[in-house]
């Protein structure tokens, strides 16, 4: 996927990342609707994320934070829209593809099998946009279901299959 394919974009070059610094993202009304089309939602009334980006001497950057949403997915009984919200940590390691390749060696050297080496840094710039889209999607319920909705219907009843349902047809021809 191309940055320009995005639906929500805020790169940040690392080059601008000293210590510790926080952001408020609130993407606008266009940008909201961009993200409900990418994720099959009906809409996103509101969405904030508070995120504290640290840049260590190593290169390696934490992003922590909290996601807040209100959205309106569509219900997979009803098909209606229905509004839920969401709050959620975002938690996310990145680093340069050269301090991965050292972590994950001394890792390997040391036996820890637990190693979840941190995601790269793409041509030197962390996308801010797309990092809150994507622990947004990863937050919402694959198959939303409205309260209260039911499934009024169902397959048919199969009639009981029994060894003896053979003969009887056969019985019934006779007749």
């Amino acid at each position: 996927m191309k940055k320009t394919d995005l639906p929500y974009s805020l790169p940040t070059p690392v080059a601008t990342l000293h210590g510790e610094q926080h952001f408020k993202l609130a993407p606008d009304a266009e940008a909201r609707a961009r993200m409900a089309a990418a994720l099959d939602l009906d809409g996103i009334e509101s969405l904030n994320a508070h995120l504290k980006v640290t840049q260590a001497a190593s290169g390696l950057v934490t992003i922590e934070g909290q996601l807040d949403a209100r959205y309106s997915p569509i219900c997979v009984v009803s098909l209606e829209p229905f509004e839920q919200t969401i709050s959620a940590p975002v938690a996310l390691k990145l680093a340069p593809e050269g301090l991965i390749e050292k972590m994950t060696k001394r890792a390997e050297e040391n036996g820890d099998a637990d190693f979840e080496p941190p995601d790269p840094i793409l041509e030197g710039s962390i996308d801010l946009g797309a990092i809150v889209t994507e622990f947004l999607a990863l937050e919402l319920d694959p198959y939303p279901k409205k309260p209260g909705a039911a499934f009024k219907g169902g397959d048919p009843v199969e009639p009981e299959v029994s060894p003896f349902s053979a003969l009887a047809a056969l019985k019934r021809k006779d007749s």
